[in-house]
């Protein structure tokens, strides 16, 4: 019972994620992705970009990749970030 993901989910508009999602957004235009609020040091998800759009990664007051700033992922392009702590964030992998 229980694992370190979740199902994958198709989503089509704008969604806030929780540890553990692996998302696939299908949208032609553009979506935000929400990272979860708050994630204890190698909480997980995972993102892949599909159907056109441009994905844009909202930070939810985390940081990425150490900056204070939402991400974006191309259609076609996929992406796994696990978070480290309150200095770097959602590492990308």
């Amino acid at each position: 019972v229980g694992g370190l993901y979740n199902d994958w989910a198709v989503k089509t508009s704008a969604y806030t994620m929780v540890s553990g999602d692996q998302i696939i957004v299908n949208a032609s235009g553009a979506t935000t992705i929400t990272l979860p609020a708050s994630s204890a040091a190698g909480a997980t998800v995972t993102i892949k970009a599909t159907g056109g759009g441009l994905v844009t990664i909202g930070r939810n007051s985390q940081k990425i990749n150490s900056t204070a700033a939402d991400g974006s992922l191309p259609s076609g392009n996929s992406t796994q970030l696990v978070f480290v702590d309150a200095t770097i964030g959602f590492l990308e992998l």
